[in-house]
C-alpha cells in the first residue's frame, strides 16, 4: 500500500512540473519574427480573391 501511495505521489509530482512548464510556455511572448511573418500570410490573403467553395458531387 505504501507503494501505491508514493506512485500517486509521484504521479501528482509529475502531472504538477509539467502543469507549471506548460503554463510558463503558455505565457511566453511570441516572438517577432513570427509575428511578422503571420503578418505577411495575411497581408497575402487579403490581396487574393476569396476562392468559391467547392461543389460537393
Amino acid at each position: 500500500m505504501a507503494n501505491k501511495r508514493r506512485t500517486n505521489e509521484l504521479n501528482q509530482q509529475i502531472d504538477d512540473n509539467l502543469r507549471k512548464v506548460y503554463a510558463d510556455a503558455a505565457n511566453e511572448p511570441v516572438p517577432e519574427r513570427f509575428t511578422k511573418l503571420l503578418e505577411q500570410l495575411r497581408a497575402r490573403a487579403a490581396e487574393r480573391p476569396p476562392e468559391p467553395p467547392e461543389e460537393k458531387s
